[in-house]
């Protein structure tokens, strides 16, 4: 009996650890686009820096992180689309009995001039 509720409280865990890792690249990629947007979108270096620094201070391992900076419209002037991508393969702490998924969350904002 005390294994199964080990082996559930276990899981729980683990499950609370990949949601946070996903909220983390939700936020990660909503930051790489209000970024991109106050910087009119052309710097992907700058975007993909901030990124990776917003996520770095939650996460434990950010060299995982790919980051892709898009523009669905065509290019990156106002007011058009601008779309960041972050894909991150989770490290679960259970690695004997799961294969680690690959997390990705994106964000897209819209660059308005008044």
């Amino acid at each position: 009996m005390i294994v199964i509720i080990f082996t559930v409280v276990t899981w729980v865990f683990e499950i609370g650890q990949l949601m946070y890792t996903y909220t983390v690249l939700g936020d990660a990629a909503n930051e790489g686009v209000r970024y991109s947007i106050v910087h009119s979108g052309g710097d992907t270096a700058g975007t993909t820096a901030r990124v990776k620094s917003f996520a770095g201070t939650s996460m434990h391992d950010v060299t995982s992180i790919s980051v892709t900076v898009t523009a669905p419209d065509g290019n990156y002037n106002p007011p058009n689309r601008v779309r960041v991508k972050v894909s991150y393969t989770y490290v679960p702490s259970l690695k004997v009995f799961t294969t680690p998924p690959t997390l990705t969350a994106y964000a897209e904002g819209r660059m308005v001039v008044q």
